[in-house]
């Protein structure tokens, strides 16, 4: 099997994190990731490795994630491989949890070896117990970084999906509205004039919506914090993975992420959304002493929605093979677009008149 790195790229970067000048590669043995001992979902272009190699007399061995970043990277925008190699080398020793540690790295983001996880048994099942600890270190990660996107500048690999990449993200929508209307696909959208109208408004308020988000305490974001990309490990602590999504904004788009890919990927939360987000804010309230009201909340919760509907969701329509589109259909209007819809009724009318939506 083809590994994209060089066995010399390998051998450098092991070195490197072993500090040990004497080791020397040996064997490259493919693993499925279960032994990887990497859980969580499945993906593309992740893969398995145990490096055998040779320290003075010794023979040894050690279990590794090679990870191929792969999808369509937007003009404009860092590459995840990059972004994620830059959190690691340069962020990891700050923040609140572990992460994976890396060994080596591709400079162009084609290709990372992260050591593997080792997940303690049953690390896997979430309860509300579990979903509230995550959220609290949610906000610690929040908390560390609260305010300092003057700072977090220095990184810039780091994405900025509200300022350097917002015209990037609008625009992307509005090629993916023009592609729903010249394929006449998805028809939850493109047989209804009140709909596509409603899209377009959003677009069309780009800026009106990101506006209440820009006003926010920049952070940094994980960008898909939620369980499966979070192991524990046999001391109990949170593992959290795939920080290629990693940015400066609001902490509010970390949960919105979090709450809605729960969703997305069990079709339940363990409890109501209001409930979880109500535990955020109020560890939020403990480290920072900043709090919202329930209504200054409900309106950053939907512009907060609107924004990732904007920035992920309407793309992903038109990005998937239609038979997937089709066996989520059901889930994609009621976890994304009907709330969408919903919170531009509330959010953009006072701004543009919105045609009335169908029952």
């Amino acid at each position: 099997m083809a590994w994209p790195f060089s066995v010399a790229e390998l051998t450098a970067g092991l070195r490197r994190y072993l500090a040990e000048p004497a080791l020397h590669v040996r064997t490259l043995i493919e693993q499925p990731l279960a032994q990887a001992r990497l859980p969580g979902r499945a993906a593309q272009g992740v893969r398995g490795l145990r490096v055998e190699y040779s320290l003075n007399a010794d023979t040894l061995s050690l279990d590794c994630v090679v990870k191929e970043p792969l999808g369509v990277v937007r003009s404009a925008l860092t590459n995840p491989g990059v972004r994620e190699a830059g959190l690691y080398r340069s962020l990891a020793a700050q923040l609140p949890m572990a992460t994976p540690a890396l060994i080596a790295a591709d400079s162009a983001g084609s290709w990372l070896v992260l050591e593997a996880v080792e997940a303690a048994e049953g690390s896997g099942q979430w309860d509300l117990n579990t979903f509230q600890q995550a959220l609290v270190l949610l906000a610690r990660l929040h908390e560390r970084f609260w305010d300092l996107a003057d700072d977090l500048a220095a990184y810039p690999w780091l994405a900025r999906p509200l300022s350097r990449d917002f015209e990037v993200h609008v625009y992307s929508a509005a090629q993916a509205l023009g592609q729903v209307v010249r394929d006449e696909w998805p028809p939850q959208i493109a047989h209804s004039p009140q709909i596509l109208g409603t899209i377009g408004q959003m677009i069309f308020q780009a800026e009106q919506i990101a506006q209440p988000l820009r006003d926010l305490p920049a952070t940094l974001l994980h960008g898909d914090f939620w369980a499966g990309n979070i192991v524990r490990d046999d001391d109990g602590d949170m593992v959290v993975l795939d920080w290629q999504l990693a940015a400066i904004g609001p902490g509010v788009l970390d949960l919105v992420v979090m709450i809605k890919t729960t969703e997305w990927e069990t079709n339940e939360l363990p409890a109501p959304a209001e409930k979880l987000a109500g535990r955020y804010r109020r560890e939020v309230a403990r480290l920072l002493g900043r709090r919202w009201s329930d209504a200054e909340w409900s309106a950053l919760w939907d512009h907060a929605l609107l924004w990732r509907f904007l920035q992920e969701m309407l793309t992903w329509t038109v990005s998937v093979p239609r038979a997937v589109f089709v066996a989520r259909a059901q889930q994609f209007e009621d976890i994304w677009l009907r709330p969408a819809l919903d919170a531009a009724g509330r959010r953009l009318a006072p701004f543009v008149p919105l045609p009335p939506l169908p029952d």
